[in-house]
């Protein structure tokens, strides 16, 4: 199953469906990802920068959206999943059914973690991570996140 936080997500059946158009508001090429009914993220389409895609879907099954490159969770209203809102409260000036816009953007982190993922991707090789001189505690934290990376990128394939 997939996990959120420490809440485990998975599509349910649903009668009410949703109407989406799916919009990459980032710099990078996304993956969006539909939840199936066993907690499996499934690749529905990549996105490129400033893409999007319409996609009808149902108000119980959970969206996540993936740096296609480096497996980084993207965001949705602050969030890494999105559940959809039902197709019966978006509507336009005219009282027409519309689809509802859902902005994928880049999570929100502190300088200090915008600046480990840097390092990570600058320093090649666990060996060159080791030699810098800084403390030891966030050595350990850029080999963690190095390997977290690489465990993602080999799920991936």
């Amino acid at each position: 199953m997939t996990n959120v936080g420490a809440v485990s997500v998975k599509s349910v059946q649903s009668e009410i469906r949703s109407f989406i158009k799916y919009i990459n508001t980032t710099q990078r090429t996304v993956a969006v990802e539909w939840v199936d009914y066993n907690g499996i993220a499934c690749n529905f389409r990549v996105l490129q920068p400033q893409e999007f895609c319409l996609i009808n879907t149902y108000v119980t099954h959970p969206w996540r959206f993936r740096d296609n490159e480096t497996g980084e969770q993207m965001h949705v209203r602050g969030q890494p999943v999105y559940m959809p809102d039902p197709w019966f409260n978006n509507f336009d000036a005219n009282g027409k059914p519309t689809r509802k816009e859902v902005r994928i953007h880049f999570p929100l982190r502190t300088l200090r973690d915008n600046c480990l993922w840097r390092i990570t991707e600058l320093v090649p090789g666990e060996n060159a991570l080791r030699e810098l001189e800084i403390p030891r505690i966030l050595v350990d934290e850029l080999l963690n996140l190095r390997e977290n990376i690489l465990a993602t990128r080999r799920s991936w394939v």
